[in-house]
């Protein structure tokens, strides 16, 4: 145990303290009234005033420690204060190096913690502390500190004032004394000090005067003391001079204006000078003790921010005193007085009193303090909970007097306790039945509690896993090297704190089980910090990983053939690039696009489809090299990633598939096809800059390879003429969705005249033109064909057509307007979803409207989308919609698929049209599909009619109607529409 260096100025230090003549005095009222506040503001059980001399530290005032009066120096806290300036305070001695193995830490009165304010006297000599101590670790609030050093300041006042008076009287007593030592001694008293004759006139008075009241000490004397008080405060403190001039010593309390107009809270004691049994003067002496208000309202405000109310009673008069707080907390009104010990009774509960009766007899009896908790009554019959604390009050001989202590309302708190143990029971229910798997340790990591969930996983039953460390029962490794993990609790008890860890962890039950789990530990703390055990919380994720892995697959491969998908080629793709960034090596991709697949789908179903997919798949796995990466990118195209391979080896292997699939026969249902593979080949090396210009580059070969005759492997070339056409197309399509984007497509209209009948109707086709921005108008065949390459065309389809119902259902009088025609691609008959936007478009418009509209197929489209053709105009006819068949006669099937679909009207091709009048064959063939009209009941259409002599010739051949620039040239179709129609109307 280091001793405290003794200070610079000990020898003056110690003559300070002696001159003080205070050392082993008894007790006074003032200093333990100024630990008892000390006490109460800090909240503490112990108090002292502690005078440090040459072997020892002696109390001049002590609480909280009965019978001791002084300790050795060398185990004084108070020999470390006394070396500096400001309050020392040691929140807990044991972890502190100069207290740890101190007698009065490690033995009674097991001392923790200690704050001590200097008591620093006038002349700068450092005398001993004003300290609070405890039991337990703790801290004081800033408050709590000030309030401790303004008290320390008050008992350095009055410690030296206690020996100015001392002098005083003494010097008084004393023939011997001078005057000029009597004055030295007052004039030196930090209290106003005087001495008035009976007449109330100034014998003498002392400097603190003159700073008090701001006069010169000297020349008060002769002065009237109403002159000094001014007639208000004479008048006020007039019974306490009479009371003095009576032989009655007076003690009061009042407030003076300073000199500054300050208020000055003071204490005044008159003492009346008497000889031979006359009053012949009086000794006045008044203290300033503002600290000691300031103090009191601090220890006010810090009684109604803590809840703490203070009491004291005083047995032989059966008095109580209460203060602020107390009375706010039993309801009761602070102008009463407090209830005597006989009344308290009615405060309290039956059964609380009973407790309280016994443990204030105890207290009295044998001075052992109390604290309880007690059930209160309020005056309107409600009731609360306490901390109920008290001690008794001794005097100067050791006599109990009575008893003080605290009170704070922990209602709430009861309540809280309550609730917190329904809580309690309802998470002990909660955790017994939850789904989790919950286990608890000590901090030495033995098992004290496990859920049923937890000792089905771990195969242990409760009662035999309790008291058994944990790795015994939780027994973990890790999944992909089967080695032993670390256990989680091990590691919370070791790290203090949250562990989590990785989800590759399989628990080993008792019975050889293995569950997947994820788990997680926490330590379990009390309210002061300490390490009381740990919890450990895991489920089964068996399932959840199994499922979790069959939705990553899912995620990666392609459902219908077992290959990777688009998305996880493309990671790979990447991957690939960057290795040959890194590695300047050479790799290759293979974009592979089945030649004929549609016709299998349309014939045979997409069942057959299907199949067929999964049959090139497992020849293409055939074909490959384990290391080779091969995917279904969507439809019927498929990737392979070939790594580490050159192009020539490459185009080997392309060759080989192309070989492979055209030597392949697919049988299905009695039918045999024969398929092949277009291939698009490009060598992945570092002149790409990405893994999305490889696709572009593989997109634009396998169309090279496609448009130079299928079922052959096209090479990417930087130059190559037929994928720069490619690229033109590619183009198209970024002005295309410009187009859309800036409202760019126009529609017009063309007139399909009667030839052989009058009709006053109108009838038209929809045509499309797209605007530049300079006005150029583009016709539709610069860009149709890159919108059916870039799957744009359903889209245009759907714009058209949303376009021509709007303007048909804006108008308001359509009976002039007998058929308006709208095209529809290939793209758009073969697309399931352009079907069902189609049908809500046409059920948005009323029946008037659909029985004027004439959908118009190809007759490719058909053929190539026989099934979803016939589908389609199965149910838009339903609405009342007509179907034409348009470019009649320009495919190559027969009139057997005509039996199949129900349309309408046959729009003949421009080729039989044109020469008509010069071409045998062409006039032959038309009257051919007249014929065939009219066994079907449908209407006739010629297309490109441009001279009368065509025209003749049609009319001949009983065509019912002719469409061509000889009629009609297209304009916008708001022209024809809104034109006739408002004429019509009127």
């Amino acid at each position: 145990m280091p001793a405290a260096q003794k200070p610079a100025n000990e020898i003056s230090r110690i003559k300070a303290l002696v001159d003080l003549d205070v050392l082993d005095t008894a007790a006074e009222l003032e200093f333990d009234a100024l630990i008892k506040a000390a006490a109460l503001i800090c909240d503490v059980p112990i108090s002292l005033i502690s005078l440090v001399d040459e072997e020892r530290q002696w109390f001049k005032a002590s609480m909280g420690l009965p019978g001791v009066a002084e300790t050795p120096r060398e185990a004084s806290f108070c020999a470390h204060a006394i070396l500096g300036s400001r309050l020392l305070e040691i929140p807990d001695a044991t972890v502190d190096a100069r207290f740890s193995d101190n007698p009065l830490v490690t033995s009674a009165p097991n001392l923790r913690f200690y704050a001590g304010a200097p008591l620093l006297l006038s002349n700068g000599a450092c005398i001993g502390t004003l300290c609070v101590i405890d039991r337990h670790p703790r801290q004081l609030s800033d408050l709590q500190r000030e309030a401790l050093c303004c008290l320390a300041d008050a008992a350095v006042k009055a410690l030296e004032g206690r020996l100015a008076v001392q002098r005083l009287k003494h010097e008084m007593a004393s023939v011997k004394s001078s005057e000029t030592s009597l004055r030295l001694i007052v004039d030196n008293a930090p209290s106003m000090m005087a001495y008035w004759d009976r007449e109330l006139n100034c014998v003498f008075a002392n400097r603190a005067y003159e700073r008090w009241f701001g006069v010169d000490s000297a020349g008060l004397a002769g002065s009237n003391i109403r002159d000094l008080l001014g007639p208000e405060l004479f008048a006020l403190n007039k019974p306490h001079i009479d009371g003095a001039l009576m032989g009655l010593e007076q003690t009061f309390e009042r407030i003076i204006h300073g000199p500054a107009g300050e208020n000055r809270h003071s204490l005044a004691f008159y003492a009346p000078h008497i000889v031979d049994g006359e009053v012949v003067g009086l000794l006045v002496q008044v203290s300033d003790v503002s600290a000691l208000k300031k103090i009191e309202a601090s220890l006010q405000e810090a009684q109604r921010l803590g809840g703490i109310g203070s009491w004291e009673w005083c047995a032989p008069s059966d008095t109580t005193t209460w203060s602020a707080e107390t009375y706010r907390i039993m309801g009761r009104d602070p102008a009463l007085a407090a209830p005597s010990w006989a009344q308290h009774p009615e405060l309290y509960t039956t059964e609380s009193w009973a407790g309280l009766q016994g443990a204030v007899e105890k207290a009295l009896h044998d001075g052992t303090p109390y604290n309880l908790e007690l059930q209160f009554v309020r005056p309107d019959g409600t009731t609360g909970w306490l901390d109920a604390r008290g001690e008794v009050t001794r005097d100067r001989t050791d006599k109990t007097t009575g008893l003080r202590g605290t009170i704070q309302d922990i209602t709430t708190q009861r309540l809280m306790v309550e609730e917190l143990a329904g809580q309690h029971e309802l998470l002990r229910v909660t955790l017994q039945s939850i789904g989790d798997a919950v286990i608890t340790t000590d901090a030495q990591g033995i098992v004290t509690w496990l859920n049923p969930v937890a000792a089905n996983l771990v195969g242990w039953e409760s009662v035999h896993a309790k008291g058994r460390p944990i790795g015994e029962v939780f027994h973990v490794i890790n999944d992909e090297t089967r080695l032993l993990a670390e256990n989680p609790i091990n590691l919370t008890l070791l790290q203090g704190q949250v562990t989590k860890v990785a989800n590759d962890r399989v628990l080993i039950s008792r019975k050889g089980q293995e569950f997947n789990i994820k788990d997680k530990a926490a330590p379990i703390r009390s309210e002061s910090g300490e390490m009381l055990g740990a919890v450990l919380v895991f489920h089964d994720v068996t399932e959840q990983l199994r499922q979790s892995k069959e939705i990553n697959y899912r995620a990666q491969h392609d459902d219908l053939t077992g290959l990777l998908n688009r998305t996880e080629f493309q990671i790979r793709l990447q991957r690939t690039l960057s290795k040959a960034l890194a590695d300047d090596t050479v790799h290759t991709l293979l974009f592979i696009d089945l030649d004929q697949f549609k016709i299998v789908n349309d014939t045979c179903g997409h069942l057959a489809g299907d199949l067929l997919l999964q049959k090139v798949a497992g020849l293409l796995k055939n074909v490959a090299r384990a290391s080779d990466t091969i995917a279904r990118l969507g439809g019927d195209e498929f990737g392979l990633l070939l790594d580490h391979c050159s192009q020539e080896n490459a185009e080997r292997v392309a060759q080989q598939i192309c070989s492979c699939l055209n030597n392949f026969r697919f049988d299905y249902a009695g039918k045999r096809f024969r398929i092949g593979a277009s291939i698009g080949l490009v060598p992945i090396d570092r002149s790409w800059e990405s893994s999305i210009a490889i696709m572009k580059a593989a997109d634009l070969s396998c169309y090279a390879a496609k448009e130079a005759g299928r079922n052959r492997v096209h090479t990417w070339l930087e130059a190559d003429e037929s994928l720069l056409a490619r690229q033109a197309e590619m183009q198209w399509a970024t002005r295309l969705e410009n187009a859309f984007e800036q409202g760019q497509f126009r529609l017009f209209a063309q007139r399909i005249v009667p030839i052989n009948e009058s009709d006053d109707n109108l009838h038209l086709e929809v045509l499309l033109r797209m605007i530049e921005a300079d006005g150029t108008v583009v016709q539709p065949s610069a860009f149709l064909l890159a919108a059916e390459r870039f799957h744009l065309a359903s889209r245009i389809d759907l714009m058209v057509l949303r376009q021509v119902m709007d303007l048909l259902m804006a108008q308001p009088d359509l009976s002039t307007l007998q058929t308006i025609c709208i095209n529809l691609s290939g793209q758009s008959i073969g697309d399931r979803s352009f079907h069902e936007e189609a049908i809500t478009i046409l059920n948005g418009a009323d029946a008037s409207i659909c029985r004027r509209i004439c959908l118009e197929i190809t007759e490719t489209a058909a053929i190539t989308n026989i099934a979803d053709a016939e589908s389609f105009i199965e149910r838009v006819r339903q609405l009342g919609v007509r179907m034409a068949l348009d470019d009649f006669g320009s495919g190559t099937a027969s009139f057997g698929y005509l039996k199949s679909l129900s349309i309408d009207i046959l729009k003949v091709d421009g080729q039989f049209v044109r020469n008509l009048v010069n071409d045998p064959l062409d006039a032959a063939a038309m009257s051919c599909f007249v014929d065939v009209a009219r066994i079907m009941g449908v209407k006739i259409v010629a297309e490109c009619v441009e001279t009368d002599g065509v025209l003749s010739r049609l009319r001949e051949l009983g065509v019912d109607y002719a469409q061509g620039y000889l009629f009609h040239r297209p304009e916008p179709i708001e022209d024809l529409i809104l034109y006739p129609l408002a004429v019509a109307a009127e």
